[in-house]
């Protein structure tokens, strides 16, 4: 006669078995077909031809069994042991599980692991010189005047436009074209001297001038960024004068209140542009490499623009700063 207790001691060394089906979860879908599983790191292929039930039922016994054997739940890994401690219990674990599904009529295989993700690639911005065969500059600074044009403009300032074309990456030539305005006051000899010419009082004066350059440039590298280079070549140009009156009239200033005053304004006593006048120019200047493809650059010229009259000229010295890109 077998008494209670041993009854009770059977059953327990029978629940402890790998073998034993503890609870069995719900199934996928009915009738689905065997595949191998994979469960924490380990291939398991049904080799009885194990329904696909059957799998899920065996897995979900041998997640429990391994869990008591070795006393790791990877779902719920422990926290404050050392990584060392840590990889040994998933060891145990893993072990465990293959024993089970083995003991099931399975074959278990450790999966190959996967391989790690590359590593982020960081693209450094070009840097240095590259080769584009056109680019466009804008471009603007000071004018010094030279010579007689000393006598009769005060130096101004200068804006342009302009595009550059290089043919080829292996020659360090270019083709630049460049529009450009500049304007000038008038010095106070220039306005003395309309004033007896027009026979009226002169007060201001101011010439602009604008135009196209033409010009071949040639470059030097000095490092990877950074170029001298050299220009020259010819032009076309319009000069055009104005000469100014200021006058005063009787009116009102109102600040809060109105009260009578003398209003100042001005107004043109001459005005003049010539026709398109040849130039030429030449000079140099320096590029410094941004980040591809803008480019800062500095430069300075000598411009002539030749008169209608063949015994004047004009004399410029253009100091311009701008960006290419």
């Amino acid at each position: 006669m077998i008494s209670t207790t041993s009854k009770a001691a059977g059953f327990l060394l029978f629940a402890m078995s790998p073998f034993a089906v503890a609870q069995t979860p719900p199934p996928p879908s009915p009738g689905a077909a065997p595949t191998p599983m994979h469960v924490q790191g380990l291939t398991v292929t049904p080799k009885n031809g194990q329904t696909g039930d059957q799998q899920w039922a065996d897995r979900y016994a041998c997640d429990g069994w391994s869990k008591t054997q070795s006393g790791f739940d990877p779902a719920q890994p422990p926290a404050g042991v050392s990584a060392s401690d840590l990889a040994s219990r998933r060891d145990q674990y893993q072990r465990a599980m293959s024993a089970c599904f083995e003991g099931r009529g399975y074959t278990v295989a450790v999966a190959a692991a996967a391989a790690p993700p590359p590593p982020p690639v960081y693209v450094v911005p070009q840097s240095g010189f590259r080769y584009h065969s056109l680019l466009v500059q804008i471009e603007g600074g000071y004018t010094l005047t030279h010579g007689n044009t000393a006598e009769s403009l005060n130096g101004g300032w200068n804006t342009g436009l302009g595009l550059t074309w290089y043919p080829s990456s292996s020659l360090p030539l270019g083709l630049r074209l460049d529009a450009n305005y500049s304007r000038f006051d008038a010095t106070t000899r220039s306005l003395n001297a309309a004033s007896q010419t027009l026979g009226t009082g002169v007060d201001l004066g101011h010439q602009d001038i604008y135009g196209a350059d033409l010009d071949a440039e040639f470059d030097f590298r000095m490092s990877q960024h950074v170029k001298g280079y050299l220009y020259g070549g010819a032009g076309r140009y319009r000069e055009s004068t104005t000469f100014q009156q200021i006058a005063y009239s009787p009116g009102y200033v109102c600040y809060y209140y109105c009260y009578p005053a003398y209003i100042g304004y001005d107004y043109d006593v001459a005005h003049n542009t010539t026709g398109w006048l040849n130039s030429w120019n030449a000079g140099m200047g320096f590029e410094f490499a941004l980040q591809d493809p803008v480019r800062f650059f500095v430069e300075a010229r000598y411009q002539r623009i030749l008169s209608s009259s063949s015994n004047k000229m004009q004399e410029f010295v253009p100091i311009r700063v701008g960006l290419r890109f």
